[in-house]
């Protein structure tokens, strides 16, 4: 994102709208939607330095809005940074993710009282956006699993047939949950 490296907040906030809905809560489909190659772990194996700096920016600005009392210092946030790279991997993180968390972090839609942040802090807000979004997934897969199935093969005459082929897309959309989770 351009607007991350040059801290262009307006900017920042254009290139989000498409991942919002219209209550401007994250849109986890539209968030999913981002294709591999473009997410952390992709960055993270591709430039590490710069996967590092938007993430460093990100933070930094979030932490500059939110006038805390006790700040983390330069080496807190470098340190977590580390960590979030670390652990991007585990679901799949894109940047937009990251940056909306930020966004509702600095809006106190995780708590109202920061007096003070540090790692441990900052990383039980990020898991609740973290299960947010892997609720968020599994319930797009069984809607969507839903639908799938309720539309029908017509092509099929035989309910076995029918059976065989809903437990194959069972099976592949819970591997494709459990790829994104990990």
């Amino acid at each position: 994102m351009h607007a991350l490296q040059t801290k262009n907040k307006q900017g920042i906030n254009l290139a989000l709208k498409e991942f919002k809905n219209e209550l401007g809560s994250p849109n986890f489909p539209a968030l999913l939607s981002i294709p591999r190659s473009e997410r952390l772990p992709a960055l993270v194996k591709a430039d590490y330095k710069k996967a590092s700096a938007i993430c460093l920016t990100s933070i930094a600005m979030a932490l500059e809005t939110m006038n805390l009392v006790r700040p983390m210092s330069n080496n807190q946030v470098i340190d977590l940074v580390d960590t979030i790279l670390e652990t991007c991997s585990e679901d799949n993180l894109a940047i937009e993710d990251l940056v909306l968390f930020l966004q509702k972090l600095t809006r106190g839609e995780y708590g109202s009282n920061y007096e003070s942040m540090d790692i441990p802090k900052f990383m039980e807000k990020f898991e609740q956006y973290r299960e947010e979004r892997h609720k968020a997934l599994i319930n797009f897969r069984e809607e969507e699993h839903s639908q799938f199935k309720g539309s029908g093969d017509s092509n099929r005459t035989t309910g076995e047939d029918q059976l065989r082929d809903s437990l194959d897309r069972l099976s592949g959309s819970l591997g494709a949950i459990k790829d994104l989770r990990h």
